[in-house]
């Protein structure tokens, strides 16, 4: 996270902005907290969304079970780059964004779809470990609505803004 978080920040200098909003979906979220949390007085806000699939949770899920049968060893004896093995871990361990949303001090809006089942517990968890976090669960949305209706996307973020500043 610390990567793509640096360079969101040499952007965010390039262009000479003070304190900016972040918004972030996915790994984008994470990347958002790591930012708020670990250079908070450039974030004035959040908006944020979890987008975990069925799919990808029971892949992770099985990646996960199967490495901790492996010990990196074996993996290495395998062909196995010591570096190869550590991406291998990265991509299959899980996310734990309580840390870093305990730290983040800006407002946060975390936004899900009332029919995207797989995101309301993450997301109403993600919005309770924020300080100042708020859940808002779109009616009748479902996984992606995000990218089928950005108009309401931008909406939720202006009205947030609007009562959060």
């Amino acid at each position: 996270l610390e990567d793509p978080a640096l360079r969101v920040l040499a952007a965010i200098t390039a262009a000479d902005a003070d304190h900016v909003v972040l918004v972030g979906h996915g790994w984008g979220s994470m990347v958002a907290l790591q930012i708020a949390a670990t250079h908070g007085e450039r974030v004035a806000a959040l908006m944020l969304s979890t987008s975990a699939r069925l799919e990808t949770i029971m892949i992770r899920s099985i990646f996960y079970g199967v490495l901790s049968l492996l010990p990196a060893t074996l993996v290495q004896q395998l062909g196995g780059r010591p570096a190869d093995v550590v991406a291998l871990f990265d991509q299959v361990r899980p996310v734990d964004f309580k840390l870093l949303a305990g730290q983040v001090q800006a407002p946060g809006l975390v936004v899900v779809g009332e029919l995207d089942v797989p995101n309301r517990g993450p997301s109403a968890a993600l919005a309770k470990a924020l300080p100042l976090g708020n859940l808002r669960v779109v009616p009748q949305a479902g996984a992606g609505w995000q990218a089928q209706q950005p108009q309401l996307l931008a909406e939720l973020l202006v009205d947030f803004l609007s009562g959060s500043m």
